[in-house]
């Protein structure tokens, strides 16, 4: 699944290109942030000019209002050409560190179907469920490719709620629930589901494999404790 991912984790960019280049620069960088869209089944970025930009999951798919373009097969630059098309003008390309692929450098999408169809099923889950526990707008962001919901306590407090589709720490899919400012290690009380992690930043972890029954149960076990050790 690794390989799928970074391959879509690129492929997210050339949309994120529409937010990137055409919209305002916010302080959050959320110009750049997809919604997830159920009916679309993928990530959409905000309309520009009457076209909603964003790519379907399942199949590695480019999408300007009705229009789509299938990436495998296909290069990156082929598809920033796609969507260039439709806007008019030359879309950034990315300015943050990614993953490295061979599609960043030239070669042609080939992720398989089985990976990118089940990547495609942890966010639309991730989605359903952080909508109904979310205290802001539920993002995917195009440079963890993450998809959360942000808790905002007061006096700098925060809990992210979140799915990510894996990352140099932990290589698979994971749900978190992180906080900060991080407590001491010591105050970390054991959960029933999930476990704490603390390489890089403080918060809960389950491995979305161990399927959509355990990751609510996780959510709000950990989002209590989270609360709690902000209080």
């Amino acid at each position: 699944m690794l390989g799928a991912r970074v391959q879509l984790h690129w492929a997210a960019q050339i949309p994120t290109g529409v937010g990137r280049t055409l919209i305002a620069h916010r302080p959050d960088d959320s110009n750049t942030a997809f919604r997830w869209s159920a009916e679309r089944e993928g990530l959409m970025q905000e309309p520009v000019n009457g076209i909603e930009a964003g790519i379907r999951l399942r199949d590695l798919t480019l999408l300007a209002n009705d229009e789509e373009l299938p990436l495998r097969g296909r290069t990156l630059d082929e598809g920033f050409a796609f969507l260039e098309s439709r806007f008019g003008g030359k879309l950034n390309r990315p300015n943050v560190g990614l993953p490295d692929h061979p599609v960043a450098h030239g070669a042609r999408f080939d992720a398989g179907a089985d990976d990118l169809a089940a990547l495609a099923g942890y966010y639309a889950h991730a989605a359903m469920l952080l909508e109904s526990v979310k205290d802001s707008p539920v993002r995917c962001w195009p440079h963890h490719f993450d998809i959360a919901t942000l808790h905002m306590l007061g006096e700098g407090k925060t809990i992210g709620i979140g799915l990510s589709p894996g990352d140099d720490g932990i290589r698979e899919p994971y749900w978190y629930v992180n906080l900060f400012p991080y407590p001491h290690p010591s105050r970390l009380q054991p959960l029933r589901f999930g476990m704490w992690y603390t390489e890089g930043w403080t918060g809960a972890v389950l491995p979305a494999a161990k399927g959509p029954q355990y990751a609510e149960f996780f959510v709000r076990e950990a989002t209590e404790h989270c609360r709690a050790l902000l209080a």
